[in-house]
């Protein structure tokens, strides 16, 4: 199905072919996710490092959990970790000019500790691994122990995963590079973009309000600090990368409209983000509604829209 404009969307969604469409896209993106396995299966041998990096709400978690799941069918055995559960405490987080914590800031992650366990784990020791408590901001350890054996693969994603920094930790020549960006490819019209920054804010805002407790106003506060941070620490790093991940999907803004339109509706009238707020309430009043239980549930979406237990 060729829809490149939200119009065309519309009149998928209006004549009941959404269903199709819905299932053409995940079809393709897992194609493209079965593509990337496929390469690292067959290098296999030669590596041991799998670093997965991107922007805010890139769906970095997803993706890695879908990218282990087809190494594991396909006998590569695989083990996830992720770099926010290396955040310091949070009294211990670098601060910005402002005297504001800096939770973009690659020192926000705890280097020494996340050194030592690489080097554990290169040379086949087990490791302990910690655990981040958001709601906290506390680290704490659970006896979570692994090993990486000599044909297994570590997958390591988070924000930071291509930053030389970080990547220095291990053998350059085990280490395979993946980037996962949220590069919205639906036109507004034949000759107007969608910002895929808007985008990734509107799946930030729900993910904020179901897993973090937040209310909207604290994501528009704290989003021009994370663009920053991309700025800094994620975007300049993009061209590191042995393979890139787009995880839009043409489908998924019409899902996100019902869920973020009442949390654009709740930020406070007096709040500096409240232009920012009418302009995604008239970009979404351009969509037809798709109703959230449509989205199969092994989608990269549901990271975003799915409610927690």
């Amino acid at each position: 199905m060729n829809v490149q404009t939200v119009e065309e969307l519309n009149e998928v969604i209006r004549t009941g072919r959404i269903g199709e469409y819905i299932h053409a896209e995940e079809e393709r993106k897992l194609a493209e996710i079965r593509a990337i396995a496929d390469r690292v299966a067959q290098k296999n041998h030669q590596l041991k490092w799998i670093w997965l990096a991107g922007p805010s709400s890139a769906g970095k978690t997803t993706f890695t959990r879908r990218l282990a799941a087809e190494l594991n069918h396909q006998g590569v055995k695989t083990h996830v970790i992720s770099l926010d559960n290396y955040f310091v405490n949070r009294e211990l987080t670098p601060k910005n000019p402002k005297g504001e914590y800096d939770y973009e800031h690659i020192e926000a992650i705890d280097l020494p500790l996340l050194e030592r366990h690489l080097d554990k784990l290169g040379n086949g020791n087990p490791i302990e691994m910690p655990h981040f408590k958001f709601l906290h901001g506390k680290r704490e350890f659970r006896g979570e122990i692994i090993r990486l054996e000599p044909d297994e693969l570590a997958l390591i994603e988070g924000i930071h995963g291509l930053n030389p920094r970080i990547t220095s930790f291990v053998n350059p020549a085990q280490a395979f590079k993946v980037y996962i960006g949220a590069r919205t490819t639906l036109m507004k019209d034949v000759d107007t973009r969608i910002s895929s920054t808007n985008h990734r804010m509107m799946r930030r805002m729900i993910r904020d309000h179901n897993y973090r407790g937040n209310p909207v106003e604290k994501t528009f506060t704290l989003w021009p600090s994370v663009r920053a941070g991309e700025d800094q620490w994620i975007f300049p790093f993009q061209p590191l990368a042995d393979q890139e991940y787009n995880s839009a999907l043409g489908y998924e803004i019409p899902v996100l409209k019902p869920l973020v339109e009442p949390l654009l509706h709740s930020l406070p009238t007096s709040h500096p983000g409240q232009n920012k707020a009418q302009e995604l309430l008239e970009f979404l009043g351009h969509f037809e509604a798709i109703d959230a239980s449509l989205v199969p549930e092994d989608s990269i979406l549901q990271e975003f829209i799915e409610t927690p237990h």
